[in-house]
């Protein structure tokens, strides 16, 4: 059964829609590399968070960013990596949670780089189209149906990264857990995938139609 998502989404209030795009926008930004650019980036998503009516978002990152703020850079950094490079279910590349090096992932990245460049987003050559920031910032600034799209392909292995993460005890678990609060489950999504909204996500209550 096919659903008409662009009408759903238009029975969403703008706020409501509008701050779960914002969310997906600064968790895109939050999830990167933390060098210097990043931390002095920090103050900024102190500032745009300020407007979000989602109390429960905007904790969650003002938490996040007043831990980063208070620890040395290189142990966050060090936290990072933890957190990230030495398991491939919290793998910050998508297809690498479900394929590992495996051929089956080569598909699932042009398949993810041609739902991009239908959207007219276009990405830097030296990143993978998997890269979980990159599809967040896709999500935030997609038209609604290209990012439902890409929300349904990636949907079981975010899903598989924040389990991982959750059990990392990570300041970065928060987070994640967040997005999946504020993204829709897909319809398709095996039964045994762990729900971790607090209700069934609707997608009439997610995000209208993006900036690109």
């Amino acid at each position: 059964m096919t659903t008409d998502i662009n009408t759903e989404w238009s029975q969403a209030s703008d706020e409501r829609m509008g701050g779960a795009r914002k969310a997906c926008k600064l968790t895109s930004y939050l999830l990167q590399y933390p060098d210097t650019a990043w931390r002095e980036g920090l103050q900024g998503v102190r500032s745009a968070v300020q407007s979000f009516t989602d109390e429960t978002m905007k904790r969650v990152i003002l938490t996040f960013v007043d831990e980063a703020e208070s620890v040395d850079s290189t142990i966050w950094q060090d936290r990072y990596v933890r957190t990230f490079d030495f398991d491939k279910k919290s793998n910050l590349y998508l297809t690498y949670a479900l394929y590992g090096d495996e051929r089956d992932r080569g598909p699932a990245l042009i398949d993810l780089k041609r739902r991009y460049e239908a959207a007219g987003f276009y990405m830097e050559l030296n990143e993978l189209p998997d890269y979980l920031p990159m599809v967040l910032e896709f999500i935030a600034e997609a038209p609604s149906e290209d990012a439902y799209g890409v929300v349904s392909s990636c949907y079981k292995s975010l899903v598989t990264i924040t389990d991982s993460v959750l059990g990392q005890n990570s300041p970065y678990s928060p987070l994640l857990k967040q997005v999946l609060k504020v993204i829709p489950k897909p319809a398709h999504v095996d039964e045994e995938v762990q729900d971790h909204t607090q209700a069934p996500q609707a997608v009439s209550t997610w995000m209208g139609r993006g900036s690109r």
